[in-house]
C-alpha cells in the first residue's frame, strides 16, 4: 500500500513540473516584464496618458517585476535556457 501511494506522489509531483507547465510560466513573466519595460518608456503627455500609463504598471505589477523573476530562476534553476530567458527580459530593470 504504501508503494503505491507513493508511485501515486510520485507520478502527481512529475506531472507538475511538465515542460509545458514550465515553459508557460516562462513565456508569462517574458512577456509580462517586455510589457512593463514598454509602458516605462512610454511619454506621460497630458493626466489621461498618464493615467492609462500609471494603470498599465500597477495592473502589470511593474514594481515586482526584478523581485519576481529572481524568485522564478530560483524554481529554474536546472533549466539554463529557462534562466537566459529570465535573466534577458530583466536586462531593462
Amino acid at each position: 500500500m504504501r508503494t503505491m501511494i507513493a508511485a501515486v506522489g510520485a507520478a502527481t509531483l512529475s506531472a507538475c513540473a511538465s515542460t509545458s507547465w514550465s515553459d508557460a510560466a516562462v513565456d508569462r513573466f517574458v512577456e509580462r516584464a517586455e510589457m512593463c519595460e514598454h509602458w516605462m518608456g512610454e511619454e506621460p503627455y497630458d493626466p489621461p496618458r498618464r493615467a492609462e500609463i500609471e494603470g498599465n504598471l500597477r495592473d502589470l505589477r511593474c514594481a515586482t517585476v526584478r523581485r519576481d523573476g529572481e524568485a522564478l530562476k530560483v524554481s529554474r534553476r536546472t533549466r539554463p535556457e529557462d534562466l537566459r530567458r529570465i535573466d534577458e527580459a530583466l536586462a531593462g530593470f
